[in-house]
């Protein structure tokens, strides 16, 4: 009875310390900020947000600087003489220019405008005289415009800024599937920590039955297969405590993977998640909040959008398509720095290139119905996955409920083992139960503590678990937003 009593006041003491311990929310925190899990999502975040930074400088005008100082080249060349005969003569040349240009993106038609300012020098040597040329540009404009073809610049502005809004939604996502993850390991160790103590309570509870038997035997009260029961039960006992020290180990290093180390100094314990948010929500406010928040629906815009490109892209091939180039600017060329640049004439340059399909045997119909099609399946295809999302999220808030109702009646179900095992083993102690019945009760308040737990936890899942499907935070009524938990 000692022991029991010793035992009985270490878990008073050990839950008066339970403020020292880690919580649910608190190693979910954790996760967040420290698991290898949390950087990922985090790199993956990042990786696409400046993905998207680098399409919008695409918007923006580039200025460039390009150019060659010096080129030198030295070979026996074609040249033509004033009668426009040719001879071979070796020749000696350096060149260099330098173009400075701006070029900007017109992302409403798919063309590009751009202006430029350029340098050329050319010297000629090996001659009787050496030759020097110069061309100045001092400014040159430009219109490239394709006409009639697939805007792919809009399109894909379009779809990197629903990219970023998925990944977005992902990180969110992924954020509360690492606080599923998390769950499952707080509760394992939880669980671990529950039953050592409850194996440490049976060891001290079976040790003293087995000293009472061994009087009882010795007095000629029970038969030696009682006796032998009653030993194997405490010997069973035994085994639990050493098993459930290692399963502790365990599920204490899956933890600590997560949320970094936690310590287990003097008075730390896990601190028991009883209070839990039982929530009632409406199934059809959970599709809403899903249907506006969740990646899935706008990648399923990002998947549409791609199967219109195809449908798009393949009518206009059937049609006449041209492009149209234009340019003006000034120029000037001389045997000095200054002569490039005085008096410039203006150079102009446009052209209207286009092509038409004639006759290629019905390929481009047939690409065009092949991507309408191919449309058509995407569209049924994005309706059945709409439809089985609702289904997942329906389910989530049913399960939620049912997990709430079985929490209450496993919470009583526990309290009631606790008592009948109580009672049944003040009667054993006192002669008026057999070992079989102490032994049955204490079984079913082993299960009972067992599937209280398991239900605990699988209500905790089910919260982040719906909260993944919406990423919406029912408790809060408010939609989850980065850096909220």
């Amino acid at each position: 009875m000692n022991k029991i009593l010793w035992l009985l006041a270490w878990l008073f003491s050990m839950s008066a310390h339970a403020q020292t311990g880690l919580s649910l929310i608190e190693a979910i925190r954790l996760a967040r900020t420290n698991s290898p899990l949390a950087h990922q999502i985090t790199a993956n975040f990042k990786s696409t947000q400046w993905s998207y930074k680098a399409g919008d400088a695409m918007r923006r005008p580039q200025v460039t600087l390009d150019g060659s100082i010096p080129g030198y080249s030295r070979r026996i060349d074609r040249v033509m003489q004033p009668d426009g005969s040719f001879l071979f003569r070796p020749v000696q040349q350096a060149y260099s220019y330098a173009n400075l240009g701006i070029q900007q993106n017109i992302v409403a038609t798919g063309g590009n405008v751009s202006m430029n300012t350029g340098l050329n020098r050319q010297d000629i040597f090996g001659t009787e005289f050496n030759n020097q040329f110069w061309q100045g540009s001092p400014i040159f404009f430009s219109l490239n415009q394709p006409l009639f073809r697939f805007n792919r610049l809009k399109f894909e502005w379009k779809q990197r800024q629903l990219q970023l809004s998925q990944a977005t939604r992902q990180q969110l996502e992924s954020l509360e599937e690492l606080s599923i993850t998390t769950t499952f390991r707080f509760f394992n160790l939880h669980l671990a920590l529950l039953q050592q103590s409850n194996a440490e309570l049976n060891l001290a509870i079976n040790d003293t039955t087995f000293r009472i038997a061994k009087g009882r035997f010795g007095l000629g009260k029970i038969a030696e297969n009682e006796l032998l029961q009653v030993e194997l039960s405490y010997t069973n006992a035994r085994n639990q405590v050493e098993l459930q020290k290692l399963n502790i180990k365990v599920a204490e290093k899956e933890l600590q993977q997560l949320t970094g180390p936690i310590g287990r100094g003097t008075g730390f314990k896990l601190i028991s998640p009883l209070s839990v948010p039982l929530l009632d929500p409406d199934p059809d406010m959970a599709i809403a909040e899903a249907k506006a928040n969740r990646s899935d629906y706008v990648g399923f815009q990002i998947d549409e959008n791609e199967a219109k490109r195809s449908v798009r892209e393949a009518t206009l091939n059937r049609k006449p398509q041209a492009d149209l180039s234009m340019s003006y600017g000034l120029n000037q060329t001389g045997n000095t720095l200054n002569q490039a640049y005085q008096n410039p004439l203006s150079a102009q340059y446009g052209s209207v290139g286009f092509s038409m399909p004639i006759a290629n045997f019905g390929k481009n119909r047939a690409d065009q119905k092949a991507a309408e099609y191919a449309l058509e399946a995407r569209k049924w295809q994005i309706e059945q996955n709409r439809n089985n999302l609702e289904i997942e999220v329906y389910n989530g808030v049913l399960q939620l409920k049912q997990l709430k109702t079985s929490l209450v009646i496993s919470a009583k179900a526990d309290t009631i083992a606790q008592k009948r095992y109580e009672v049944t083993k003040n009667r054993y102690l006192i002669g008026t139960v057999d070992i079989t019945n102490l032994l049955i009760a204490q079984n079913e308040k082993d299960q009972a503590l067992l599937t209280y737990i398991n239900t605990l936890r699988d209500y905790w899942v089910a919260y982040f678990r719906l909260r993944r499907l919406t990423l919406f935070d029912f408790e809060n009524q408010t939609r989850i937003e980065p850096e909220k938990l």
